[in-house]
Protein backbone atom coordinates (compact mmCIF):
# COMPACT_ATOMS: atom_id res chain seq x y z
CA UNK A 1 0.00 0.00 0.00
CA UNK A 2 1.39 3.28 -0.75
CA UNK A 3 1.49 6.46 1.83
CA UNK A 4 -1.13 8.24 -0.22
CA UNK A 5 -3.83 5.41 -0.13
CA UNK A 6 -3.14 4.63 3.82
CA UNK A 7 -3.55 8.36 4.12
CA UNK A 8 -7.00 7.93 2.32
CA UNK A 9 -8.40 5.41 4.19
CA UNK A 10 -7.54 6.92 7.17
CA UNK A 11 -9.22 9.86 6.49
CA UNK A 12 -12.31 7.58 5.45
CA UNK A 13 -12.29 6.22 8.81
CA UNK A 14 -11.86 9.79 10.42
CA UNK A 15 -14.86 10.68 8.39
CA UNK A 16 -17.12 7.77 9.19
CA UNK A 17 -16.42 8.34 12.93
CA UNK A 18 -17.44 11.56 12.69
CA UNK A 19 -20.30 11.06 10.99
CA UNK A 20 -21.20 8.28 13.60
CA UNK A 21 -20.30 10.02 16.94
CA UNK A 22 -22.74 12.99 15.43
CA UNK A 23 -25.71 10.46 14.57
CA UNK A 24 -24.94 8.98 18.38
CA UNK A 25 -25.59 12.20 19.65
CA UNK A 26 -28.46 13.39 17.34
CA UNK A 27 -30.42 10.50 18.55
CA UNK A 28 -29.01 11.07 22.65
CA UNK A 29 -30.52 14.72 21.96
CA UNK A 30 -33.47 13.76 20.51
CA UNK A 31 -34.26 10.85 23.62
CA UNK A 32 -33.47 14.11 25.85
CA UNK A 33 -36.24 15.93 23.99
CA UNK A 34 -38.43 12.96 23.82
CA UNK A 35 -38.17 12.51 27.74
CA UNK A 36 -38.69 16.46 29.05
CA UNK A 37 -41.65 16.57 26.21
CA UNK A 38 -43.29 13.09 28.10
CA UNK A 39 -42.47 14.39 31.41
CA UNK A 40 -44.24 17.78 31.19
CA UNK A 41 -47.13 16.07 29.71
CA UNK A 42 -47.17 13.54 32.41
CA UNK A 43 -47.22 16.65 35.31
CA UNK A 44 -49.52 18.55 33.22
CA UNK A 45 -51.87 15.13 33.30
CA UNK A 46 -51.46 14.51 36.85
CA UNK A 47 -52.17 18.02 38.29
CA UNK A 48 -55.65 17.53 36.57
CA UNK A 49 -56.24 14.39 38.60
CA UNK A 50 -59.03 15.18 41.33
CA UNK A 51 -57.82 15.65 44.75
CA UNK A 52 -56.16 12.81 45.88
CA UNK A 53 -57.65 10.68 43.33
CA UNK A 54 -54.22 9.85 41.79
CA UNK A 55 -52.60 9.38 45.07
CA UNK A 56 -54.95 6.91 46.44
CA UNK A 57 -54.47 4.98 43.37
CA UNK A 58 -52.14 2.31 45.42
CA UNK A 59 -54.25 2.13 48.36
CA UNK A 60 -55.77 -1.36 48.73
CA UNK A 61 -57.24 -0.57 51.99
CA UNK A 62 -59.66 2.53 51.55
CA UNK A 63 -62.44 2.87 49.24
CA UNK A 64 -61.54 4.23 45.80
CA UNK A 65 -62.08 7.99 44.78
CA UNK A 66 -65.93 8.49 43.73
CA UNK A 67 -65.95 8.25 39.54
CA UNK A 68 -66.38 11.64 37.71
CA UNK A 69 -65.82 13.14 34.16
CA UNK A 70 -62.94 14.74 35.77
CA UNK A 71 -60.71 11.64 37.06
CA UNK A 72 -62.17 9.71 33.64
CA UNK A 73 -61.04 12.40 31.40
CA UNK A 74 -57.43 12.62 33.45
CA UNK A 75 -57.15 8.34 33.08
CA UNK A 76 -58.03 9.20 29.28
CA UNK A 77 -55.09 11.28 29.33
CA UNK A 78 -52.79 9.14 30.95
CA UNK A 79 -53.83 6.40 29.41
CA UNK A 80 -52.96 8.35 25.91
CA UNK A 81 -49.55 9.23 27.05
CA UNK A 82 -49.11 5.63 27.47
CA UNK A 83 -50.37 4.02 24.69
CA UNK A 84 -48.03 6.62 22.75
CA UNK A 85 -44.79 5.41 24.84
CA UNK A 86 -45.61 1.73 24.10
CA UNK A 87 -46.29 2.52 20.97
CA UNK A 88 -42.54 4.00 20.55
CA UNK A 89 -40.94 1.53 22.07
CA UNK A 90 -42.43 -1.11 20.08
CA UNK A 91 -41.25 0.37 16.96
CA UNK A 92 -37.78 1.40 18.46
CA UNK A 93 -38.03 5.18 18.67
CA UNK A 94 -37.34 5.24 22.28
CA UNK A 95 -34.31 4.47 23.88
CA UNK A 96 -34.32 0.78 26.06
CA UNK A 97 -33.42 2.52 28.98
CA UNK A 98 -35.52 5.01 29.24
CA UNK A 99 -38.38 2.26 28.50
CA UNK A 100 -37.45 0.43 31.19
CA UNK A 101 -37.62 3.40 33.78
CA UNK A 102 -41.06 4.18 32.53
CA UNK A 103 -42.75 0.53 31.75
CA UNK A 104 -42.15 -0.19 36.05
CA UNK A 105 -44.59 2.84 36.57
CA UNK A 106 -46.55 1.86 33.85
CA UNK A 107 -47.42 -1.43 34.79
CA UNK A 108 -47.78 -0.12 38.03
CA UNK A 109 -50.42 2.00 37.49
CA UNK A 110 -52.10 -0.06 35.32
CA UNK A 111 -52.80 -2.51 37.62
CA UNK A 112 -53.89 0.20 40.16
CA UNK A 113 -57.44 -0.23 41.24
CA UNK A 114 -58.66 3.31 40.43
CA UNK A 115 -56.86 2.66 36.84
CA UNK A 116 -58.36 -1.06 36.03
CA UNK A 117 -62.16 0.84 37.23
CA UNK A 118 -61.54 3.57 34.77
CA UNK A 119 -59.85 0.99 31.50
CA UNK A 120 -63.49 -0.23 31.79
CA UNK A 121 -65.18 2.66 30.77
CA UNK A 122 -62.13 4.08 28.39
CA UNK A 123 -61.32 0.64 26.80
CA UNK A 124 -63.21 0.83 23.94
CA UNK A 125 -60.99 4.55 23.00
CA UNK A 126 -58.22 2.52 22.13
CA UNK A 127 -59.79 0.01 19.80
CA UNK A 128 -57.52 1.19 16.92
CA UNK A 129 -54.76 0.08 19.19
CA UNK A 130 -54.82 -3.47 19.54
CA UNK A 131 -51.26 -3.78 20.30
CA UNK A 132 -51.84 -1.40 23.42
CA UNK A 133 -55.13 -2.96 24.42
CA UNK A 134 -53.27 -6.58 24.34
CA UNK A 135 -50.84 -5.25 26.36
CA UNK A 136 -52.98 -3.14 28.66
CA UNK A 137 -54.63 -6.86 29.52
CA UNK A 138 -51.54 -8.40 30.08
CA UNK A 139 -50.84 -6.25 33.02
CA UNK A 140 -54.18 -6.52 34.85
CA UNK A 141 -53.63 -9.98 34.78
CA UNK A 142 -50.74 -9.65 36.62
CA UNK A 143 -50.83 -9.54 40.46
CA UNK A 144 -50.98 -5.46 42.10
CA UNK A 145 -47.48 -4.64 43.03
CA UNK A 146 -47.47 -3.55 47.10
Amino acid sequence: MTLHLVAQLVGLASVAFSIWLSLKNYRRQKTVEMVMKFSERYEKIMDAFPPDAFRLRFDLENELPPSSDKLTLAVLKYLNLCSEEYFLHKRGYLAKDVWRIWEEELKRTLRSRVIRREWEVLKDEFKSDPAFTRFVAEVQSETLAE
